[in-house]
């Protein structure tokens, strides 16, 4: 079967891709999905998110032991199901600083720059406050206030405030500061994810060929151009071909994971597998880079129950670190949930809540690898959280920044008590081994086909990897520096930014 772009990923980016090229009705475009349909009932309401981690359309994957985190293994959930991640995540949309942007453009991409980037954001949003100059109207994805925020979540803005930061209506005008309710991609109190935004509609058009429950093997090559891929199907394995282009957009952990599958990687780590080396490009699966997330737990002195169209995740705050003075507008991102865990909140009444805390460009950096040359076997996923000082000392600023809060007017006489990390954990050592002992990652990761220039950049500015015809990467894996928080409104925008590069 010849198609003229395969497009390997219906998530957060695929999607996009998928829905954006077959606008051209001359072109034939196939879009392929490991996982299937996103017709259960708990993909669509908003506050059962909790409960689709480690299920059916989930990969269920786990991190390597982390030296950063007591020898812990940290569940790494990505969505495996149309709408990929975006189908089983907070909701929380969030660009990030416009530093972040200026700073890819900095690395050598040119095109990149936060004044770049802002026109495929507005492209995108439908908000639900109209067009403005940060935001556009009448695209297709959904943004919108939370339809009935906790009123724990509007304590802690207050009580934010009342600790002296600045207050925000906000969060996404290049530079997120201070304390507010979060956006998130719903419509109608319900999930929007990118399936529903882009693909629904698109799937209409006749060149639009989407293809469930096919789990891409490897890349296709003649000589240096990528021509096709291999896919099972479930019952046999099947090559479909490319006359234009083949693009990868299965995420920070698979699409390297595919690429060195192909042969495209690190001649070492690809030959101890038995993979036959044919584009060597050190970088694939290298520079992994992942938030990590700490928290305060507090009893509250009356059990609260989230609503359907609640993200729970509903708070937050961006704070600068007193020690920093980098031209970023905050060095730390807050999560306020009134339900904890949320899995209690996803099911009925719970009794806490949780502050969690990210250190928003950590330092740290990691790696994904083969296990083995068979495709079925998951890939060995090591973000090394932790293992750079910088971002534990900004994890204890946080996590004393979210006490202080706690102790303001009108979140105060709401909570019970700390349990955790608890009252007695004053000093930076006691509060050291809370956080290697609790945290754990808020699935971000991003950089792993690192864009740039380099022996270690995988793309370039294009998303063309490099040393290969017809193939690029358009997902979150591209970055070649974290965002400064929640990552899949930059995917997206990566995914629309690159679209237009294809059809020019």
């Amino acid at each position: 079967m010849n198609y003229d772009y395969i497009i390997v990923g219906a998530g957060s980016a695929g999607c996009v891709v998928g829905a954006r090229l077959s606008q051209d009705p001359a072109c034939q475009v196939a879009l392929l999905e490991a996982g299937g349909e996103d017709s259960a009932a708990a993909l669509h309401q908003p506050n059962q998110w909790p409960l689709l981690l480690d299920g059916a359309v989930d990969w269920g994957y786990t991190t390597a032991l982390q030296t950063g985190y007591n020898l812990r293994n940290i569940q790494y959930q990505r969505g495996k199901v149309l709408g990929g991640t975006s189908s089983i995540n907070a909701m929380i949309y969030i660009r990030g600083d416009a530093r972040d942007y200026d700073h890819w453009r900095d690395l050598g991409n040119p095109g990149w720059g936060w004044q770049d980037v802002l026109p495929y954001f507005l492209k995108s949003e439908d908000q639900q406050h109209g067009a403005s100059a940060f935001h556009g109207a009448g695209g297709p994805l959904t943004v919108s206030d939370l339809m009935a925020p906790h009123h724990i979540s509007s304590a802690f803005v207050d009580a934010a405030v009342a600790a002296g930061h600045a207050r925000t209506v906000d969060f996404n005008a290049g530079t997120p500061a201070g304390a507010g309710l979060y956006q998130v991609t719903m419509r109608n109190g319900e999930r929007c994810s990118t399936a529903k935004a882009f693909l629904q509609p698109a799937r209409k058009r006749s060149n639009l060929h989407t293809i469930t429950h096919a789990r891409v093997l490897r890349v296709v090559m003649e000589g240096d151009r990528a021509t096709g891929v291999d896919y099972f199907d479930g019952m046999q394995v099947v090559r479909i071909h490319a006359t234009r282009e083949v693009i990868l957009s299965a995420g920070a952990i698979d699409s390297p994971k595919l690429l060195m599958l192909s042969g495209i990687g690190d001649p070492a780590q690809l030959e101890s597998h038995g993979v036959t080396v044919r584009v060597a490009l050190s970088g694939v699966g290298a520079n992994l880079c992942d938030h990590p997330g700490s928290s305060l737990v507090l009893p509250l002195k009356e059990a609260g129950q989230a609503l359907p169209a609640s993200n729970l995740v509903e708070a937050g705050l961006y704070m600068k670190s007193a020690n920093m003075n980098d031209g970023f507008a905050a060095d730390l991102q807050f999560f306020v949930t009134p339900f904890a865990p949320a899995q209690a909140g996803a099911v009925g009444k719970s009794k806490m809540m949780a502050i969690s805390v990210q250190t928003c460009r950590p330092k740290s950096r990691g790696q994904v690898s083969l296990r083995s040359a068979n495709p079925i076997d998951a890939p060995l996923i090591d973000p090394r959280y932790m293992t750079h000082p910088y971002d534990l000392a900004l994890q204890i600023e946080g996590l004393r920044a979210a006490r202080d809060i706690t102790a303001q007017e009108p979140l105060k006489s709401l909570i019970a008590a700390e349990l955790a990390p608890g009252a007695h954990a004053l000093d930076d050592a006691s509060l050291e081994h809370h956080i290697r002992a609790t945290s754990g990652c808020i699935w971000h990761p991003v950089g792993t086909c690192r864009m740039g220039n380099g022996e270690d950049a995988v793309v370039d500015a294009q998303l063309r990897v490099r040393g290969v015809r017809s193939l690029r990467v358009v997902d979150a894996s591209v970055m070649p520096q974290i965002t400064s928080g929640n990552t899949n409104a930059p995917t997206i925008m990566i995914a629309e930014k690159a679209a237009d590069m294809i059809l020019s």
